[in-house]
């Protein structure tokens, strides 16, 4: 049996998305040099805004300052997104279903732990 979104509210999803673009460790990259980076971010703020029930706290962090904890992740190659610790993509930007499912997923294994 699946669980319902509005069953309980305001499950957590943590979402981390390591990005080239922006400060990176003493200097700048600009933005056009990894566009799937922005593209990525505001795909994912657009996926969590219509999962009722679900709070997506979402952090970006500049790749290069965090290059050990990404690569430990698997995630070699920006944009690298994580939802709760998991590798999800990296690389491109993931497709709607794909960040979708994974967030729910993430839920759900949330909602079972609580019951």
């Amino acid at each position: 049996m699946g669980f319902s979104s509005n069953l309980i509210p305001n499950i957590e999803v943590n979402v981390v998305v390591y990005r080239i673009t922006e400060k990176q460790l003493f200097f700048n990259v600009d933005a056009s040099y990894c566009k799937e980076c922005d593209i990525t971010v505001r795909h994912i703020i657009e996926v969590s805004e219509n999962l009722p029930g679900i709070h997506v706290k979402l952090s970006v962090k500049p790749w290069l300052d965090n290059i050990f904890k990404a690569v430990l992740k698997g995630g070699r190659h920006p944009p690298v997104v994580l939802v709760d610790g998991k590798r999800v993509s990296q690389g491109v930007v993931p497709k709607d279903g794909l960040i979708k499912k994974a967030i729910v997923d993430a839920a759900d294994r949330k909602r079972t732990t609580q019951i």
